[in-house]
């Protein structure tokens, strides 16, 4: 056969990927596969068929064609065939997910990384990434969080420089779950000193999503210095959340609420009346009109607070 008929069959064949035929798409495999004239041909083939089989669910076979992809082409010196191979070994991952096959997905993450981590450049890098977020998981699943703070550890020294905005939420994300790793296994010395760190290397970007990872750890610092009696600059640190993040909205907005509702709490503790009543009034006056409901609990126990202010001021 001709390369020109290869042409024709491939054509059709994402023809039919396109307008979601997938079962007409897989009918025309193995003509894709007798027509090739070349390795990239059949490279080519494999990967629309796994992709066509994600599409309606054959996880199996989704497994066993990236298994045949990676097996014939794992020594390809081929530019192109190596440069989209790191997708076969990231898609069978996510294939052993949907079976919630841990350790398998695991075993394939490590492979990719093996493979891959040596040689980064623009068309890896995101995907090398998302193969660290997801091997952490896996470690969490299989053992334990503590255990995953390695892993989360070596991707932010390999990716913390990237320029690309995609990675730089994924490492921040990263920062953030090490720091929430160290609160939840009660390391209170490692937890301040990860929020901090989180704080310190983004808290001048100009990423919505980034910013939320800012706010959430001054928020959670301030919860974990509290701890050690440190109120004064837990104060501090709920103060720059709501001069910082006042003027945003959605999610950011829901944590200046936050952040001025365990301000409000700890001012109570520390019986700084006025102080306190000053900042139900102005959480009232900033959020009485929200539809959030998180926003609307914290409005409520503002006005509780004050209740009982005109209760203190009224009684005989």
């Amino acid at each position: 056969m001709s390369l020109k008929s290869f042409e024709i069959v491939y054509k059709e064949f994402n023809s039919k990927l396109e307008s979601r035929e997938f079962e007409k798409a897989l009918y025309l495999v193995p003509d894709l596969l007798e027509n090739a004239t070349c390795n990239i041909d059949i490279f080519y083939s494999l990967m629309g068929k796994a992709t066509a089989l994600t599409n309606i669910d054959k996880n199996d076979e989704v497994i066993e064609t990236y298994k045949e992809i990676i097996h014939q082409f794992k020594n390809e010196n081929d530019e192109i065939i190596s440069k989209y191979l790191i997708y076969a070994y990231f898609n069978k991952a996510l294939a052993y997910a949907k079976q919630k096959d841990f350790d398998k997905e695991l075993k394939t993450y490590n492979k990719l990384l093996e493979k891959y981590i040596s040689d980064i450049s623009k068309d890896t890098e995101i995907i090398l990434v998302k193969s660290y977020m997801n091997r952490a998981i896996c470690v969490s699943e299989l053992q334990e969080p503590l255990k995953a703070l390695d892993v989360y550890k070596e991707l932010i020294h390999n990716f913390e420089h990237s320029e690309n905005e995609n990675i730089q939420i994924q490492i921040a994300q990263a920062a953030y779950n090490v720091a929430l790793i160290y609160a939840q296994s009660e390391n209170n010395e490692k937890a301040i000193e990860s929020y901090a760190y989180v704080i310190k290397h983004f808290e001048n970007s100009q990423i919505e999503e980034i910013l939320e990872y800012v706010a959430k750890a001054l928020i959670n610092k301030a919860s974990r210095i509290k701890m050690e009696d440190n109120y004064e600059e837990a104060l501090k640190l709920y103060d720059k959340v709501i001069s910082r993040f006042s003027s945003y909205g959605g999610e950011l907005l829901n944590q200046v609420a936050l952040a001025m509702h365990n301000k409000s709490i700890l001012l109570s503790e520390l019986n700084k009346e006025e102080e306190l009543f000053e900042l139900c009034d102005a959480i009232i006056d900033k959020f009485a009109n929200s539809n959030n409901e998180m926003i609307l609990n914290v409005v409520a126990s503002a006005g509780v607070i004050k209740d009982k202010e005109r209760f203190s001021n009224n009684s005989f």
